[in-house]
C-alpha cells in the first residue's frame, strides 16, 4: 500500500502539534501498565549466529539518517560483513542522508526495509503513527520470542498505543548493570602533566578557583613554548564549569530548574570572564569549534581543557611525555557537590523495521543477533579471532595483525575488519567491561580519567525528555532561545567588566521572556514530571534524593 504525500504531511502535522512522543518519554497509561509486567532480561544471552536457522541469501535495504555515514557491503574483503552474511545469510544495501531526505522517503510511502534515525527526530512519530513501521514487540512475539530487549528501553520508547517501534543504540539499561558498571561522561578537567611538573603545579591546585587561576598564571607567565607555539593556558566550556559549581536541575518541590538561569551559572560566566580578562583564556575560545581546538591540542599548544572528546593521542605518539591527566574538578563558592553530565542514557539512534518488508522474520532475528553482547564487541573491534580474543581475565586482547594494520593505516583496518562501521544496535556496557588492558601510558591515563569523572555523574535519563521536537511551537521557541544564548554566552565571557556580565545575564532573561520562555518551560517541566513518573521517581536530582 502506498501512502500519499498529502496524507503523510497531514500525519506529520498532527504528530507534531499533538505532541506524540514528545521528548521520547513514556509518561502514559500504557507505559505505566507495561512497567508492572514481568521485566525483560537484556538482550545478549545467545552467541552471535547461534539461532540463525534460515541462512538463505537475501539482501535488505537500510537507510541511515546520518549524512556522514558511508558503507558499502563487502563480504569478500570486509571480515565483519563476511561474518554477518555467513551467520545470517543477509547482505545489506546501505544508503544515508539528512533529515530532508528521510522526510522525502517517508512522503513517498516506499521506505527501505530498515530505517535508522536520531531518537529525537520528529520523523520518528510520523513513522510510528503512519503504520509504515512495525511494532518491534509484535515482531519479536511472532518471529523471535528469545529476543529479550531491556525493559527500560521498551518503556522509554513506548508509544501511547502501547508498542515500541525501535531499538536504540548506546542505550544504558540500568537493569543490566553489573557491579563496577558506571555511565561515563564526556565532560571533565584535564591538564598537561609534563608542563605541571616543569612549573611545580599540583593536581589539587585545580580543586579551587584561586588554585586554578594561580596554576594558569604560572603557565602564562612562564611563556612556555612547545613545537614553536606559545602554550595557551585554558580552553574551558561554560556549562561544564557551571556543573562543577553545582548548578542544580531540580528544585526542592521536584520542579525542573533551568540551570542556565541559576546563580551557579552566573558565577561560572564571571569566572570564565576573569580568565579571559587576565589573559588565561583567549578570545577564540568562543569561536573555535572542537576540531580546531583539537588541532591546537595535537600541536601541543594547549595546557588545560574541559571536553573529554578532544583526543591527545597524536600528541602522545609524537611525545610520550605529553599526556593530559584529570584534575579538579574546581569547586564553586557555594561548596555544592560537583557534577558532570553523563553521556545520553537513552542512547543515540533508533532502528525501525518496515511494516511491508518481505523479510520481517529475518530482520528481527538480525536485530537480535546484532544486539548480543559479543556482537557488540565484534562491531566495535572487528570479528573475534581475527581482530581480538578474550584474555585470561575476560578482557579483550587485540590481535597483533589488527594492531599492526591499524597503526599503519586506520582506514585500511576499517575496510578489512569493519571495526566501528555498524554501530546502529550496539550496547556499550559489554565493551566497557572488557576494555583491553592498557598498553600505552596515554591509554591508561584516559581509562583512569573515565573512571574518575564517572563518579561525578548522575542519572540524567529524566532530563533527556525535555527537549521539544522540531516543528512544534515549543521547538521553535527553544531554537530561538538557544541561538540567542550562544551569542550571549560569548558576550558575557568576553565582557569588559564583571558588572557587565550581570547586566547581560539579566537582559538575556528579559529577552527570553518575550520569545515565549514560559510556554517552553511549562512544556519542559511537564515532560520532566511525566518522565519521572514513568521511571518511578519522585526526585531526579541527587541532592533531592537524599532528603
Amino acid at each position: 500500500m502506498q501512502f500519499s504525500k498529502k496524507w503523510i504531511g497531514a500525519t506529520l502535522a498532527a504528530v507534531l502539534m499533538g505532541g506524540l512522543l514528545a521528548g521520547c518519554s513514556s509518561g502514559n497509561e500504557n507505559a505505566s501498565n507495561a512497567k508492572s509486567s514481568e521485566s525483560a532480561v537484556p538482550s545478549g544471552t545467545a552467541s552471535p549466529g547461534e539461532k540463525q536457522e534460515n541462512k538463505s541469501p537475501i539482501k535488505i535495504t537500510w537507510f541511515v539518517d546520518q549524512d556522514y555515514y558511508k558503507k558499502n557491503w563487502d563480504p569478500e574483503n570486509n571480515l565483519l560483513d563476511k561474518m554477518i552474511t555467513d551467520d545470517t545469510g543477509i547482505s545489506i544495501d546501505f544508503t544515508s542522508g539528512n533529515s530532508d531526505k528521510l522526510s522525502a522517503i517517508i512522503a513517498s510511502g516506499d521506505i527501505p526495509d530498515v530505517i535508522t534515525l536520531d531518537k529525537g527526530s520528529p520523523q520518528r512519530g510520523v513513522l510510528e503513527k503512519s503504520g509504515l513501521v512495525s511494532p518491534l514487540d509484535e515482531l519479536i512475539k511472532q518471529h523471535d520470542p528469545d529476543f529479550l530487549v531491556p525493559k527500560s528501553m521498551q518503556d522509554w520508547f513506548r508509544n501511547p498505543d502501547g508498542h515500541f517501534y525501535g531499538f536504540a543504540s548506546f542505550f544504558w539499561a540500568k537493569e543490566s548493570f553489573q557491579p563496577g558498571d558506571r555511565i561515563r561522561s564526556n565532560q571533565g578537567l584535564y591538564a598537561r602533566q609534563d608542563i605541571m611538573d616543569q612549573l611545580g603545579i599540583k593536581a589539587e591546585d585545580f580543586n579551587t578557583k584561586e588554585g586554578l587561576v594561580s596554576a594558569l598564571h604560572k603557565v602564562k607567565e612562564s611563556g612556555t613554548k612547545y613545537n614553536g607555539f606559545t602554550v595557551t593556558p585554558a580552553y574551558f566550556e561554560s556549562w561544564i564549569i557551571g556543573n562543577f559549581f553545582g548548578a542544580p536541575r531540580e528544585d526542592s518541590q521536584g520542579n525542573l530548574i533551568d540551570r542556565e538561569r541559576t546563580p551557579e551559572m552566573l558565577e561560572a560566566y564571571k569566572f570564565l570572564n576573569r580568565l579571559y580578562r587576565e589573559g588565561l583564556m583567549p578570545e577564540d575560545s568562543q569561536t573555535l569549534d572542537k576540531n580546531q581546538i583539537q588541532e591546537k591540542v595535537t600541536n601541543g599548544a594547549v595546557f588545560a581543557f574541559t571536553n573529554r572528546t578532544i583526543d591527545w593521542s597524536a600528541l602522545y605518539q609524537a611525545d610520550p611525555k605529553a599526556v593530559f591527566v584529570h584534575v579538579g574538578p574546581v569547586a564553586g563558592d557555594s561548596g555544592s557537590k560537583q557534577y558532570v553530565d553523563p553521556v545520553s542514557s537513552s542512547g543515540w539512534t533508533l532502528s525501525m523495521i518496515n511494516s511491508k518488508t518481505k523479510y520481517p522474520d529475518r530482520i528481527i532475528k538480525l536485530f537480535n543477533y546484532l544486539s548480543t553482547e559479543e556482537m557488540s564487541l565484534n562491531v566495535n573491534y572487528g570479528p573475534k579471532g581475527a581482530a581480538w580474543n578474550y584474555d585470561e581475565n575476560g578482557k579483550v586482547k587485540l590481535t597483533d595483525e589488527f594492531n599492526t594494520l591499524n597503526a599503519e593505516d586506520a582506514n585500511k583496518a576499517k575496510l578489512k575488519y569493519g571495526n566501528g562501521t555498524l554501530q546502529w544496535l550496539i550496547n556499550w556496557l559489554p565493551i566497557q567491561r572488557t576494555t583491553p588492558a592498557t598498553s600505552t601510558e596515554d591509554a591508561r591515563i584516559k581509562e583512569e580519567s573515565t573512571i574518575y569523572f564517572a563518579d561525578f555523574t548522575y542519572d540524567m535519563l529524566p532530563f533527556e525528555s525535555i527537549t521539544p521536537l522540531g516543528g512544534t511551537e515549543e521547538g521553535g521557541i527553544n531554537a530561538k532561545i538557544e541561538e540567542q544564548r550562544k551569542k550571549q554566552r560569548a558576550k558575557m565571557i568576553l565582557a569588559k567588566s564583571e558588572a557587565d556580565i550581570e547586566k547581560f545575564f539579566n537582559e538575556e532573561i528579559q529577552r527570553e521572556e518575550k520569545l515565549g520562555y514560559q510556554k517552553l518551560y511549562d512544556y519542559q517541566n511537564k515532560q520532566f514530571q511525566e518522565a519521572k513518573k514513568a521511571l518511578g521517581m519522585t526526585f531526579a536530582w541527587p541532592a533531592n534524593q537524599k532528603k
